[in-house]
């Protein structure tokens, strides 16, 4: 097993068109990861891992040269910031998705404007669809005075710096983006398996889930997501067409919320 993974690992690295960003501490670090749970019996991730991650650039190199060391270069310069290089690798991940749709001929061309938003998908009638990229990794705070050291996670909140509804919301006011009128989507990474899945988003970008229940009965009344004040009814979002999201790499499974 170790063979044929040296095999797939040595070809993918000796036919990538990049190598010097193969030394950086990001690259060695997914490269180390690689091996180490392949070497302990685990298959990493088959869409986000060291050789999936060099595919997707090489493809991207194949059609778009300039757009690929676009992506190479921000790796480079913020190598030793991991949570910044991989939002950059969100952002290769979706660019990349596109390209087979650019092969069987549906759309036009992906373009990469970034004074505008992360990536532009153009279709052959000339209209255009608008991708802002983020990548959740929350921070992961423990309780010093628990001495069973419990982790909170407030990803899937509505106020906490960390969840989804404020980091999108931080996009918006702060970095102004979704600030024009035209298809606006917000595309989400769930990137790390800690996180819950589509409840994440959901229970964020709505006002949490909400079970009503009968006292006297002890029975369920109605329960369910409550989108009475959700992230839609703020004004910021009116130039929002939706929001799409995925876990760990895989956009090919991603979910979308319309507004």
């Amino acid at each position: 097993m170790t063979y044929i993974v040296e095999n797939e690992v040595d070809f993918a690295e000796k036919s990538f068109y990049d190598q010097s960003l193969l030394q950086t501490e990001y690259m060695q670090h997914y490269r180390e990861a690689y091996y180490l749970s392949r070497e302990n019996g685990f298959n990493p991730s088959p869409y986000r891992n060291y050789l999936s991650i060099l595919n997707y650039l090489n493809e991207i190199n194949q059609y778009d040269k300039s757009h690929a060391a676009k992506f190479v270069k921000r790796i480079k310069t913020q190598r030793k910031m991991w949570k910044d290089c991989e939002a950059v690798i969100s952002e290769v991940i979706v660019y990349h998705s596109y390209l087979r749709l650019i092969y069987e001929g549906l759309i036009r061309s992906i373009l990469l404007e970034p004074d505008e938003c992360d990536v532009i998908v153009e279709r052959f009638d000339g209209s255009k669809y608008y991708l802002e990229v983020f990548c959740i990794m929350p921070n992961f705070q423990t309780d010093e005075t628990d001495e069973n050291d419990v982790i909170e996670i407030t990803t899937h909140t509505q106020e906490a710096m960390a969840s989804v509804r404020q980091k999108l919301l931080t996009k918006i006011n702060k970095q102004k983006q979704f600030s024009k009128a035209r298809e606006n989507f917000a595309v989400i990474e769930l990137n790390d398996p800690k996180i819950a899945r589509d409840s994440t988003v959901l229970s964020s970008l709505s006002d949490g889930y909400k079970i009503n229940f009968d006292l006297q009965t002890k029975k369920v009344i109605n329960e369910g997501y409550d989108w009475e004040k959700s992230i839609f009814q703020s004004p910021e979002t009116k130039f929002l067409k939706g929001i799409i999201w995925f876990h760990l790499g895989a956009y090919q499974y991603r979910k979308h919320l319309g507004s």
